[in-house]
């Protein structure tokens, strides 16, 4: 898979869009993701004509932003802090290897200190830095990370321009209601705020909760399938299917740690498993 993705990237006048999707959607290898992803989000043009002098275009634009004042950047820098050193102590030795070797705390402060200087009138969220973090631990160049992040950001207000995140919370906890009772009662048992729990996974797409190689791999899917962030509700129930077992046998505190924290998982079987729950959804007309 890495071969065919290098060679529709490495095409000479255009790179076939339709192609590099079908190929993403089973996984793109650490060498060719970063490339790969700014096709798929649009942040490098399919038509490789004045490639150069467009992207060089995109740079000097991003170094001409503006960025926060000195109170905003305290905030900004205190969680990009946190979340690098909890970052740092999860990932893989392959993240790692594939990694740019520069420190991503920089990156992130400055990315996430453009974005609100460019979209005036957009309140600072802790939000902001597991979304753009993947990208800094993914991308070397600043300007790439930041037009990428941008790009991911209205992904998010488009997915939920069609649908509130309250209407699809409310969805997701009903359908977990009725495809897992026993989970479902499980929780209430043990008086678990699972509500709470879903708001993060929904707000941070699972960024905040999974680990790094985990969290690359399921938007290798979500940046290659029309409307990808469709598909994060039945994620996020074939989490809960696949741990259904293990979280039975937990207690209210080691639940919640859990699900805030969640483990290495085969993501590829989460994948198959939440596309096996939309069509059950779908034929059984849950909503």
């Amino acid at each position: 898979m890495s071969s065919e993705i290098r060679q529709i990237l490495e095409a000479e006048t255009l790179v076939d869009i339709d192609k590099l999707r079908q190929a993403g959607r089973y996984g793109i290898s650490d060498e060719v993701r970063a490339d790969a992803w700014k096709y798929l989000l649009g942040v490098e043009a399919e038509d490789k004509s004045n490639e150069l002098s467009k992207r060089q275009a995109k740079y000097d634009e991003y170094r001409q932003t503006e960025r926060q004042s000195n109170d905003v950047m305290k905030r900004i820098r205190g969680e990009v802090s946190r979340y690098c050193k909890a970052r740092n102590s999860k990932v893989s030795a392959r993240a790692v290897s594939a990694a740019p070797p520069t420190d991503p705390t920089v990156p992130i402060e400055n990315v996430v200190s453009a974005y609100l200087s460019h979209f005036r009138g957009t309140e600072y969220s802790p939000v902001m830095i597991y979304l753009s973090g993947p990208f800094a631990y993914l991308m070397p160049t600043e300007a790439d990370i930041y037009y990428s992040f941008i790009a991911l950001m209205e992904m998010v207000e488009t997915h939920y321009a069609r649908a509130s995140m309250a209407a699809r919370l409310s969805e997701f906890l009903m359908l977990f209601r009725t495809l897992l009772p026993d989970l479902h009662n499980h929780f209430e048992e043990e008086e678990v705020d699972f509500k709470e729990v879903a708001t993060s996974w929904f707000e941070y797409l699972l960024a905040k909760e999974l680990p790094l190689d985990c969290l690359l791999r399921l938007w290798d899917t979500y940046f290659s399938i029309p409307n990808g962030l469709t598909l994060h509700v039945y994620i996020c129930l074939a989490v809960l299917s696949l741990m259904k077992d293990h979280l039975e046998e937990l207690e209210q505190s080691e639940i919640h740690g859990v699900l805030l924290r969640l483990p290495v998982m085969d993501m590829d079987s989460v994948i198959k498993q939440a596309v096996t729950i939309r069509d059950e959804v779908m034929m059984k007309r849950l909503i």
